[in-house]
């Protein structure tokens, strides 16, 4: 068996590390919920949904393991990222999959899919938490917030568009920014 140099295994990893960044920058710029109409591309709706699931329940964990649980070895630590990632991520796979089977089941796209994949969240929620009143209060916001996202879809608004830029935002006038509430009245000064 042969052994790696050093400079092989930093290849190797460089080279592993730019085709994990290209398939990421891929599967985010690419695969959307929304590419597809409701009962169409399951696994695109799943990867689209777990883009987001995936980060923001890694960050709820890591929050966790250093702030709140200060967790000292590597057991803790992978016990307490996964009571974060596991649910959250399972909530992603089951929305995406509860609203494409009733799609496909009734062959209509509506409100009705989108509150039984939140019903069905609702019962992750529930097993996950152990809390009846938690995971009540919880699947009825999962609810609103599906309803209003589907009749956005359905409307055509895009209230937080992903590949936004504004010319206000991204412009800069002078060297610094200013961020006074009130300008000087007597004018710039010498030193500005």
């Amino acid at each position: 068996m042969r052994v790696l140099a050093d400079t092989e295994v930093l290849q190797r990893s460089y080279v592993t590390c730019i085709a994990a960044t290209m398939l990421l920058e891929y599967l985010i710029n690419n695969w959307k919920y929304t590419n597809a109409p409701e009962g169409k591309r399951p696994f695109e709706k799943i990867v689209g949904l777990l883009k987001f699931g995936v980060p923001s329940s890694f960050l709820m964990g890591a929050y966790d393991c250093v702030i709140i649980s200060h967790t000292q070895t590597v057991w803790s630590t992978a016990n307490c990222m996964a009571y974060w990632m596991v649910p959250v991520n399972a909530m992603c796979v089951t929305f995406a999959s509860v609203a494409y089977a009733s799609a496909r089941i009734r062959q209509k796209d509506d409100y009705t899919n989108y509150a039984l994949a939140s019903l069905a969240c609702g019962g992750i929620i529930h097993h996950w938490m152990k809390n009846g009143f938690l995971s009540c209060y919880f699947t009825v916001a999962l609810l609103i917030c599906a309803k209003i996202k589907k009749h956005n879809e359905l409307l055509g608004i895009e209230p937080l568009p992903m590949g936004y830029s504004s010319d206000i935002i991204n412009r800069q006038y002078e060297k610094y920014p200013d961020f006074t509430l009130t300008k000087d009245p007597r004018g710039r000064r010498p030193w500005e």
